[in-house]
């Protein structure tokens, strides 16, 4: 570490930057994180299903942060995280990779599913949410074993569920 004249000198711009960190933080906020040009194609997604355009927004910053080309380690693809097989069942056919890459059909196809679990799921969002990260069949066994959300989130969530649910409901409340 640097001493003397130096070393305050590398405090001075920690602390600025610090400082502008924070001011740049309080000036955009963390709710403006989406690239340019995909905010409409988000409102227009959700308006077609009937869904917040907050909600999808949330899911879409907690499944790829914005990133049409995000895949995850399990294969999920696209800006809300689809797999093929949960693809080509909410579309009712076969789905390509392409079209898991092209922002307005990953979009649409994640509203149509999201839409489908707050459906089967209406009494608490987090139910939904869950299903959305985990898989229908997890939450159905979980809902068997406890049906309060307080008590699955609790007892038998996953923790990457549980993560999941807690950042979408952050990015939610802005």
């Amino acid at each position: 570490m640097a001493r003397g004249p130096a070393r305050s000198l590398v405090l001075g711009y920690a602390a600025i930057a610090a400082m502008l960190g924070g001011s740049l933080w309080l000036l955009f906020g963390t709710r403006d994180i989406l690239p340019r040009g995909l905010r409409p194609l988000v409102e227009a997604a959700a308006a077609r299903h009937g869904l917040d355009a907050g909600l999808v927004e949330a899911v879409v910053r907690a499944e790829s942060r914005g990133d049409p080309e995000a895949v995850s380690r399990r294969g999920a693809c696209g800006l809300m995280q689809l797999t093929l097989p949960t693809a080509a069942d909410v579309a009712g056919r076969t789905v390509t990779m392409a079209e898991l890459f092209d922002p307005a059909t990953n979009l649409d196809l994640g509203c149509r599913y999201l839409k489908m679990l707050l459906n089967r799921y209406p009494s608490d969002l987090r139910l939904a949410l869950m299903a959305y990260n985990a898989g229908l069949g997890t939450v159905d066994r979980w809902l068997r074993e406890e049906p309060d959300p307080d008590g699955i989130l609790a007892r038998l969530a996953y923790r990457e569920t549980r993560g999941y649910v807690e950042k979408v409901l952050g990015y939610l409340r802005g």
